[in-house]
């Protein structure tokens, strides 16, 4: 088995992973809402500074900042509305963060390791400890924000590492950029990259450590001035920070939003269960072979103090979810390779073995690119409720508002697939051409029920 084979081993499982469930319909709630929001921008409702959700929910939506978003919509405004256009989208940010992992171990591999080419030869190994990660797989197969922020979180520690390695001042422009687009897609966690300096310092270069230190504080204040020139001359985004934060962000932070979390500290325990099991399965396969033992080699204490500094601040927060953990996981699956491969005595007697392998790889490769067509637009959640969906949308016609009983005002996933499905609204409030209700119930007096075949509700029309 050679290094080729282990690459194409590692893409098979890439695709295999992600494609068979990109190319079904049904998603987590976030993310059908993030699709509704950028296909709205994309067809002219809604823009950058107000994006829109729908008529009655979010008709200007600040919950989240807008980056991502608009991102999301030159996909659909290049390719029209179609159920794949959100699932290409995060399929290409899961392939850039792939290369940024790739681009960061050939540049720590450049500048410590000793056998450069041997260590070079193994970018495969912390992609495929990350996207084993089940987290990983399931936020970019439902459209999840924090898969756009991963791409600008990488790409911020790879041009803070070249400036702080290479003296080059372009390098650390385009980190302050990255970093920028970071907050900009997810909010305040998007800054922990620049941290990287520091940590670089400390880890390499201790006796520069006071240096590193300056460095992220130069590097954080460039951000926020970047940052503060933005709000300032784009037109509406200061009205939308306003409304971001004491609307969503500063109520979220201090519990009067989201229920409080019981333990805050089972977020690391969630960090361990997503990134421990591929890697100590990768470890221990390892010592049963050519490998010295565990050492903690510098570019595996470098990439594990910056995905802490991902993870630590969100322990602090009441609103936790294991989703929050995918822009860190890229730097811990580069921590556990960079152990891996430091403990190796020997590549060779590892891949001399198997050569069958070679071609079993093509196969698998083959395999993973053709299973996505008998899973093409199959559904793999919430089956009956896009099927009810999509038959109302077809009875009414796109664009219309259905009048509900209040208790369906409170169901977020059905209020996004007729969004999604049919840009149809729903409203509690008010009487219009169209009464949906449970199936079973009677509909309002004067409304005439519609012969449809549903599963779950019902539908009424005005004579």
């Amino acid at each position: 088995m050679n290094f080729k084979t282990l690459r194409l081993l590692t893409a098979s499982v890439f695709l295999g992973l992600l494609l068979p469930v990109l190319v079904q319909e049904g998603m987590f709630l976030d993310g059908v809402s993030y699709a509704c929001i950028a296909r709205n921008m994309a067809e002219g409702l809604g823009s950058f500074t107000q994006p829109f959700y729908t008529s009655m929910l979010y008709p200007v939506c600040y919950e989240q900042p807008p980056l991502a978003l608009w991102l999301q919509s030159l996909f659909f405004r290049i390719f029209g509305d179609h159920f794949w256009v959100e699932r290409l989208y995060t399929f290409c940010m899961a392939v850039c963060s792939a290369w940024g992992i790739v681009l960061l171990w050939h540049l720590l591999a450049a500048q410590t390791a000793d056998n450069q080419a041997k260590t070079r030869s193994f970018s495969w190994l912390p992609v495929l400890i990350w996207i084993l990660a089940p987290v990983v797989f399931w936020g970019y197969s439902n459209n999840m924000l924090e898969c756009t922020m991963s791409v600008f979180v990488l790409a911020s520690a790879y041009f803070g590492a070249k400036w702080v390695w290479r003296k080059q001042s372009m390098s650390m422009v385009l980190a302050v950029l990255a970093t920028a687009a970071a907050v900009l897609c997810k909010g305040p966690v998007g800054f922990f990259p620049v941290a990287v300096p520091a940590i670089l310092s400390l880890v390499f270069q201790p006796k520069h450590w006071l240096r590193g230190i300056g460095q992220s504080a130069l590097m954080l204040t460039a951000t926020l001035a970047v940052l503060a020139l933005f709000i300032h001359f784009v037109p509406g985004m200061s009205e939308y920070l306003d409304y971001y934060l004491h609307k969503q962000l500063l109520p979220t932070l201090s519990g009067a939003r989201e229920k409080h979390v019981t333990n805050p500290f089972a977020f690391l325990l969630d960090l361990g269960a997503q990134i421990a099991i591929p890697a100590i399965g990768l470890l221990i396969w390892g010592l049963k072979r050519s490998f010295n033992g565990i050492a903690l080699p510098k570019p595996a204490l470098f990439s594990f103090a910056i995905g802490l500094a991902g993870t630590l601040p969100l322990v602090l927060t009441p609103k936790q979810s294991v989703h929050y953990l995918l822009p860190a996981l890229p730097f811990f699956a580069l921590g556990f390779a960079s152990i891996f491969v430091a403990g190796l005595s020997s590549s060779k007697h590892l891949w001399t073995k198997w050569a069958w392998t070679g071609k079993l790889a093509w196969v698998l490769l083959v395999a993973t690119l053709l299973l996505p067509i008998f899973f093409w637009g199959k559904t793999k959640r919430d089956a009956i409720k896009i099927q009810d969906v999509k038959a109302i949308c077809a009875a009414t016609g796109s664009g219309q508002i259905l009048s509900i009983p209040g208790h369906l005002s409170s169901d977020w996933l059905l209020i996004a697939y007729f969004n999604r499905f049919g840009k149809l609204s729903l409203d509690e409030h008010q009487t219009r051409e169209y009464w949906l209700g449970d199936k079973g119930q009677n509909g309002p007096e004067g409304f005439v029920k519609m012969n449809l075949e549903l599963h779950n509700f019902g539908l009424w029309r005005k004579p």
